[in-house]
C-alpha cells in the first residue's frame, strides 16, 4: 500500500464520520417535546418570565443543569409573551400541547415555540 493510499482511506474515513456525525449535532440544537398537557405553570423570579412543567417526558438537547422542574421561556425573546398565551389557553381548556426547546434559560431548557391542538 502506498502512501497516497493511506492519506486517501484516512480522509475518507474522517469524511464518513462527519457526515455521521453532523446530523447528530444538529439535531440537538432544537428539539420538540412528545404531546402532553400543561401540568403545571409558574411566572415570576421578578421578571416577565414563566415555567412550565409538562406531562410528556422532558427533553434537554441543551444539557441544560435543571432536569426535574420543566421548561422556561426567556424574557429577552421577542415570542416569549406570545408562549405565555398559548400556554395558559392550553393549560385553562386542558389543550394538548407540543413544546420546541433550544439552549438553556435559567438553567432550564429554554422555550422557542409552543404547539397546540
Amino acid at each position: 500500500m502506498h502512501v497516497h493510499d493511506v492519506r486517501r482511506i484516512g480522509a475518507a474515513s474522517v469524511l464518513v464520520l462527519l457526515v455521521a456525525w453532523a446530523p447528530l449535532a444538529f439535531a440537538q440544537a432544537e428539539q420538540y417535546s412528545n404531546w402532553g398537557s400543561v401540568q403545571e405553570l409558574e411566572a415570576g423570579w421578578g421578571q416577565d418570565t414563566m415555567s412550565v412543567r409538562h406531562s410528556a417526558p422532558m427533553v434537554n438537547p441543551g444539557g441544560c443543569s435543571i432536569t426535574n422542574a420543566g421548561y422556561a421561556t426567556n424574557p429577552a425573546d421577542t415570542g416569549h409573551s406570545l408562549f405565555h398565551t398559548l400556554l395558559l389557553s392550553a393549560f385553562l381548556n386542558r389543550k394538548e400541547v407540543s413544546i420546541l426547546v433550544s439552549g438553556c434559560v435559567y438553567g432550564k431548557p429554554r422555550i422557542i415555540a409552543v404547539k397546540i391542538h
